[in-house]
């Protein structure tokens, strides 16, 4: 979500914003209330949608941007944050007809075509996915979500040394991506290379000290009720990715 460059004509709203970027939810929304109230919509109405969503509040959200989009019908801002709110409240089809709008409208948009590829991640439409991250890694090759999604739709489709090598240059774009780790090392295990696999573990574990948890879950998910052979499997990996290594 951004805002637009026209803060600066209005203190009022720039005093919100300032509120909103501190995180200060309360009183970003106040302010931006108080504009609205003021009999100006615009802008204040897009703020009061974006804090809305940060709040949780995504039934405000949707309305709000629905109604600037009403008044706005190109308005991109809108139709991508309204799309993220629709997909933050799993339906689904809604944010995939507003992220094409915003892909129709604004072609150049690699911030959305990465979260049109996310999206269809989440649909297990992994051609489609492949084929937005490979687009937005064109509009910017420096965008490390790009390189990550390209590297997740890989792994997803088992293409395990295809998913390291894109993951490997989201990971040299953006070291303290936890997820990149993750994925990482996810395709190392896929792809029998538990070494460089503990490694992206132990370095998840650094950026994320609740990271553990997390993993311990996740493996416990996807190893299920099998065989005893397994289970010793976990019980060398949980040895492996012991605290005591950090």
């Amino acid at each position: 979500m951004s805002k637009k460059s026209i803060s600066d004509k209005n203190p009022a709203i720039e005093k919100a914003w300032k509120a909103f970027y501190k995180r200060d939810y309360d009183s970003a929304l106040e302010q931006f209330q108080l504009v609205l109230e003021a009999g100006e919509k615009g802008e204040a109405l897009y703020g009061r949608a974006c804090t809305s969503f940060r709040s949780a509040d995504l039934d405000g959200a949707i309305a709000d941007l629905s109604e600037l989009i009403k008044s706005e019908g190109k308005n991109i801002l809108a139709y991508h944050t309204r799309a993220l709110a629709y997909g933050a409240d799993e339906q689904y089809d809604k944010a995939l007809a507003d992220l094409l709008k915003v892909t129709e409208l604004d072609p150049a948009n690699g911030e959305a075509w990465c979260d049109l590829g996310g999206l269809y991640l989440v649909l297990e439409d992994y051609m489609n996915a492949r084929e937005c991250f490979e687009l937005s890694a064109d509009i910017d090759k420096t965008c490390g979500c790009a390189w990550l999604g390209k590297g997740a739709t890989a792994l997803y489709m088992k293409e395990y040394k295809k998913s390291m090598e894109y993951l490997n240059i989201a990971i040299k774009l953006d070291g303290k991506e936890v997820l990149g780790h993750i994925a990482r090392a996810d395709a190392a295990f896929s792809g029998n290379m538990k070494k460089e696999a503990l490694k992206d573990v132990r370095k998840a574990l650094s950026l994320d000290k609740d990271f553990f948890q997390k993993f311990q879950e996740m493996f416990d998910e996807d190893t299920g009720d099998k065989d005893d052979d397994d289970a010793d499997e976990k019980a060398t990996l949980d040895d492996d990715v012991s605290l005591d290594d950090f």
